[in-house]
This record gives structure tokens, C-alpha cells and sequence, in this order.
């Protein structure tokens, strides 16, 4: 039986199974975690609520939406696209096509830039460059209410996506936008520090992405040239010009990839470098410092 004539499932513990069910018949992984996440989102409650609501009946609405979420994951659309939001750092963020999905080792990338004390004694500025869907920006505005921060994207929809997260958060007026390549739109030594999840992947790798990333995602966001460093070394070699002395740069890269940033960030002039592992134990971030003028 097709997907389109099979029946709307009656209850919420039925509409999980289903789902579930038809996800794992087209191929799509961690079947089970994905439909109690639709479902308890159609029912406008918490995953762990779901149980407590198993045998509530779905309404025509919902039965129909159900509907709709169910072929677009069959589809293998990434869950954050299909439900509209995603979260990032205990809050709630809008999510869709126009940005990356934000994912746990960039909330690892900004507890790396919180943690750095010298960084925040005073007011600073800070940039988050390559915003995508704002997730970051709006962090650092929030978790440090003194600092300035600045969120640039090359994409117009991109940081129209942003600015409609940091509104979701009230954080809009805290953060200066600017539409632009990288650091062409920052002002000379106007920064003290940088914060960013440039594109990474190498060109040759793209076309093994898992397909929820390699079909939806904005490719711009993923493809890092042939060696997956394109803009992170025109980045790293812009970043002293922008940067005030002391200045920061934190930067998210691939685990195969820190000796290169390495040696990148040691040729612009940083100090006190370090490649720094995520959870999972592989290596991730890079951060250096420029000295004192």
C-alpha cells in the first residue's frame, strides 16, 4: 500500500508506530527517535510528555499534518526542516532550507568562546561570521548581555533567517547585521574576537553525505573547496586586520584538518593555539590569540 492511501492513524501512540514504520521501510535512521519527536510536536507537548498522551485522538488537523510530516521524512527531509524549529543551546530556534541546521558541536564551539575569561573582563565585540541561521549571534548575545556582537552572512536569506531568530528572542537590537563575504564589511580592528562554523567539507566528500544533509542543506554551508579549507584559510588571513589587540578567533573545523589550521593560524601571527576535541573525543576546534599591541 502507498504511503498516500495509507489510513491517518487515530492516536498518538498509533501515529509514532506508523511513522515509524513507514521511515524505516524508505531508509531513514533512528526511525523511532524521529517519530515520537513529530508526534509529540503535533501535539504541542515535550517527547517525554508523548507517553502520557499515547491514546489521545489525533483531530482531522492534526491527522492531516500528520500526513504531511510523514512523507517529507519518508522523503528523508531532515526532522529540524520538517518541524520549523530546532534547539541550539537550551533555546528554541526557526529552522528551514535557508541555513544549516545548527548541530551540538558548534554549542561545544560557543562554550569554548564563554569559557575564555580574559575574553570578557571587559564589554567586547564580537563577530560571528558566516551566521547562517543566527543560533550562535543570538547565543553570545544573550549568555554575555554586555558585548557587542556582530553576525555576518553572504547569504541575504540566510541572515534573514537570523535576524528572525534573534526577534524570536528578543536579542534583534543587540546585534549589528552585515551582508557581506567573511570580514569585508568589518571595520579595521574594530573586533576582539571572531566565532565561526565556516563551511568545512571537502568538494570530494560532498556526495557521500548522509542524504538528509547532502539533498537539503544549503551546499554554500557545506562545501569547503578541495581541501575543505577555502574560506577558513582566507578567514584566518583576514582576521588580524579585523581583530584589536588581544584578539580571539575561534573556529569549528574537521577532525581530520588541525595540523593544517594550525600551521594556517601560526603563519597569520596567533599565539597560544590550540586544536580542542568535542565529545566524541575527535579533534574539532581551533583557537588562537593574537599577542597584546
Amino acid at each position: 500500500m502507498s504511503r498516500s492511501r495509507t489510513p491517518q492513524p487515530a492516536t498518538a501512540r498509533a501515529a509514532v508506530e506508523a511513522l515509524r514504520q513507514t521511515m524505516m521501510a524508505a531508509g531513514v535512521d533512528e526511525a523511532r527517535e524521529k517519530a515520537e519527536w513529530a508526534v509529540a510536536h503535533l501535539l504541542a507537548v515535550g517527547r517525554l510528555d508523548l507517553r502520557l498522551r499515547a491514546e489521545q485522538t489525533l483531530s482531522p488537523s492534526q491527522g492531516k499534518r500528520w500526513t504531511a510530516i510523514r512523507d517529507r521524512l519518508a522523503a528523508h527531509e531532515p526532522l529540524q526542516y520538517v518541524l520549523g524549529e530546532t534547539e541550539f543551546y537550551g533555546r528554541r530556534f526557526a529552522s528551514d532550507a535557508r541555513a544549516l541546521i545548527p548541530r551540538p558541536e558548534t554549542e561545544e564551539l560557543v562554550s569554548l568562546a564563554l569559557q575564555r575569561r580574559p575574553l570578557w573582563r571587559r564589554p567586547p565585540r564580537v563577530a560571528d561570521i558566516g551566521t547562517g541561521s543566527g543560533a550562535m549571534a543570538v547565543t553570545l548575545a544573550l549568555e554575555r548581555p554586555t558585548a557587542t556582537v556582530i553576525a555576518t552572512d553572504l547569504s541575504a536569506a540566510a541572515l534573514a533567517l537570523a535576524r528572525e531568530n534573534a526577534r524570536r528572542h528578543g536579542a534583534e537590537d543587540r546585534i549589528e547585521w552585515l551582508l557581506g563575504d567573511l570580514l569585508d564589511e568589518v571595520s579595521p580592528a574594530s573586533l576582539d574576537a571572531i566565532v565561526t562554523n565556516l563551511p568545512y567539507v571537502r568538494h570530494g566528500e560532498i556526495a557521500r553525505l548522509e542524504r538528509q544533509i547532502r539533498d537539503y542543506e544549503p551546499l554554500g554551508a557545506l562545501d569547503g573547496g578541495p581541501d575543505g579549507l577555502r574560506l577558513i584559510r582566507r578567514l584566518i588571513a583576514q582576521a588580524p586586520r579585523a581583530l584589536r589587540r588581544p584578539g580571539w578567533l575561534f573556529l569549528e573545523i574537521a577532525e581530520n584538518q588541525g595540523d593544517e589550521t594550525r600551521a594556517l593560524l601560526e603563519q597569520a601571527g596567533f599565539i597560544g593555539i590550540e586544536i580542542a576535541r568535542d565529545a566524541a573525543g575527535h579533534e574539532r576546534f581551533a583557537l588562537g590569540r593574537l599577542e597584546r599591541a
